[in-house]
């Protein structure tokens, strides 16, 4: 039972994040961390069968650095807050969830469908002055891009094969 109601609590949750990020372009601690618990508490209720523990630290390792490392550069050659904080927790939580190997694949997603909703923004003049048509001024919140990615990456991972797991 404990299983169901995790996978719930995290579709729930990227829902929210996506949700706020795109009204408020914040990506909250409380929820990241929320999902990161859910997570674990997904994998404990299921024994750790469909992921182990290692690979769930080495997700969260290669989730959020891999996305802190983007932002230290995107930083130093655009401007601050390119890729922010909210984002870089956001894929940590996620990576303690999907495994090392997955979640550079959410990540990859998660940045085409980023492209997709920038692409839709600058096309429709979201976000933008009047007067400016550059593509290079849309500010994208990159949680929708990322819970779409994750999402769809946990749908494939883990599907409801686990329901079965006693």
């Amino acid at each position: 039972m404990l299983s169901v109601f995790s996978y719930l609590i995290i579709f729930s949750l990227l829902i929210a994040l996506a949700y706020r990020d795109l009204k408020e372009y914040i990506l909250p601690d409380a929820l990241n961390a929320t999902l990161a618990f859910s997570f674990i508490a997904f994998h404990i209720s299921t024994h750790w069968q469909l992921l182990a523990p290692i690979d769930a630290l080495l997700g969260g390792l290669a989730g959020g650095g891999l996305l802190f490392l983007i932002r230290v550069f995107a930083n130093k050659f655009y401007k601050p807050d390119s890729v922010g904080l909210g984002d870089v927790k956001f894929m940590t939580a996620a990576g303690l969830g999907l495994g090392h190997q997955d979640i550079l694949l959410a990540l990859s997603l998660g940045a085409f469908f980023g492209l997709l909703h920038g692409l839709y923004m600058a096309i429709s003049g979201k976000k933008m002055d009047e007067n400016n048509t550059s593509f290079a001024q849309v500010n994208v919140p990159a949680g929708l891009g990322f819970a779409l990615g994750v999402a769809v990456v946990m749908l494939h991972q883990f599907g409801f094969e686990w329901v079965n797991i006693k």
